[in-house]
């Protein structure tokens, strides 16, 4: 316990010192030599302040299941009038605004990252519950704390000190800030990223990268506040999530990544949610001279829990994964296979068990609704987008088109759960202002056809697998820079 104290102590220490350390150093800027203010004028000249305005729009429809909670028997089930028909599963519109401020370094060496962001929801569908969860206005403080209807404000998203060492060879940072440990952790996104209350150095030596992050806190974008790790799920409710036996004190990881001269790279990295789960990741890529350029890779991630049973042994997923380019078109063709025996029964890309807790760093999205991680499950991605230049007469326009496709999926536990399939198609139509003062600004339009092969057993018969969507998002993203 003392340590933990003493952890967070130095966590909240280093932000303290992040937000008064420049006004203390400028007060005593005139009793240094001139070369040593001139050195802390890089904070302020090379600062930059920066933001966004976005908005999103989203129409989700899920195939209702064969069983209806009984309105008259809180807690039970009763057989469901409307099975095989759409219903509304998502409806809102919602916008954020951001603000980011990132300073230079003070004497080469000490720096400071400030953000955040506020959200509203112009309309959402208030009677239904899962709109709670729509991830782009907040759900409260944590995933246990629920009224069923979305919040708007504003929350905090980065209050860093940093610092580079040996011409930033060496870099460090901590407080509330954003960590990345290829294959281990990463932040959830909406618009903004999320947060966690942690540390991070890295270090750049040639070919040679290594990094190391821990951190005892984390909130993804949709909540307004930092909470601890825990080994329950979601929805086990605040007395239960972080009760002495499911508190986890802190997770962290390290890795290395060497790059070879002709573009060859080698990752491996180690990550450890104390008391709960050990994680690996290796990744081996390589971009080959053809086809305008062939991007490979192999990857490699693999998980073991102890004290329970939600992986029995090792649980993994192995994905191979190509893209290139063709004048104006670009392809991509990915598959995996996913392993994931236990209670959990797919397998996890973080080092916590609840969604939104903390986010590790797998890097196979698809974009096409499900994760396509159940255990046994085989699953490939095959898409394709071409720039519309050369057809409308103006650059900015884009589309694409692609497919997944999943098969042989297995309960964790039941044996007789088996040969689970589902597939999606997706649609996109994207435009980038080229120029004026809206350049940059992106609008996206996805549509995703998703098909769940076993319906009539409804969601979650396997145990990350819905019954089949249409999904419609709307984005517009509009960056800005103030200075």
């Amino acid at each position: 316990m003392e340590k933990v104290i003493f952890k967070r102590a130095a966590l909240s220490a280093a932000v303290v010192a992040a937000l008064v350390a420049p006004g203390m150093a400028l007060a005593a800027q005139d009793m240094m030599s001139p070369e040593y203010g001139k050195s802390y004028e890089a904070f302020v000249n090379d600062s930059k302040l920066t933001g966004g305005l976005f908005y999103f729009q989203r129409d989700r429809q899920r195939v209702e299941g064969p069983m209806m909670a009984d309105p008259n028997n809180p807690g039970k089930e009763i057989p469901n009038p409307n099975t095989g028909r759409y219903k509304s599963n998502l409806s809102h519109a919602t916008a954020q605004v951001a603000l980011n401020f990132n300073s230079g370094y003070a004497w080469d060496i000490i720096g400071l990252d400030l953000g955040g962001f506020a959200a509203y929801d112009f309309s959402v569908d208030e009677s239904n519950g899962v709109n709670e969860e729509n991830e782009f206005s907040f759900w409260g403080d944590s995933w246990s704390q629920t009224d069923g209807v979305p919040e708007n404000g504003a929350s905090l998203s980065t209050a860093a000190l940093k610092l580079k060492f040996m011409d930033g060879a060496i870099t460090a940072k901590g407080g509330y800030t954003q960590l990345y440990v290829p294959g281990q952790i990463g932040v959830n996104w909406s618009y903004q990223p999320g947060t966690y209350r942690g540390g991070q150095v890295e270090g750049n030596f040639g070919g040679l990268y290594l990094t190391y992050a821990i951190a005892d806190e984390y909130k993804a974008p949709w909540f307004k506040n930092t909470n601890g790790f825990s080994k329950a799920g979601n929805y086990a409710g605040a007395d239960t999530q972080y009760s002495d036996e499911n508190k986890i004190d802190y997770i962290h990881a390290l890795a290395a990544r060497y790059t070879f001269e002709n573009g060859t790279a080698v990752t491996g990295s180690f990550g450890q949610s104390e008391g709960y789960m050990d994680s690996y990741h290796f990744k081996l890529a390589h971009k080959f001279d053809i086809l305008g350029g062939l991007n490979t890779s192999y990857q490699f991630y693999g998980s073991d829990t102890t004290g329970n049973n939600d992986y029995d042994g090792l649980a993994w997923q192995q994905a191979l994964t190509a893209a290139w380019g063709m004048g104006p078109y670009g392809f991509r063709l990915e598959g995996m296979w996913t392993k994931a025996e236990g209670d959990m029964g797919n397998y996890l890309p973080r080092l916590t068990k609840g969604y939104g807790n903390s986010q590790g760093a797998n890097e196979i999205w698809w974009d096409s609704r499900s994760d396509w991680n159940n255990n046994n499950e085989k699953a490939v991605f095959a898409g394709v987008t071409r720039t519309l230049d050369d057809l409308v007469g103006a650059p900015g326009w884009t589309v694409g088109v692609s497919g997944a496709y999943g098969w042989d999926a297995e309960h964790g536990t039941d044996p007789n759960r088996k040969n689970g399939e589902e597939w999606a198609t997706n649609f996109d139509v994207m435009y980038t202002v080229q120029d004026g003062k809206l350049k940059g600004t992106l609008f996206k339009l996805h549509f995703t056809d998703y098909n769940n092969k076993q319906d009539e057993m409804g969601s979650w018969y396997y145990p990350n697998m819905f019954t089949s969507e249409r999904d419609v998002k709307f984005h517009i993203i509009m960056p800005f820079t103030i200075m």
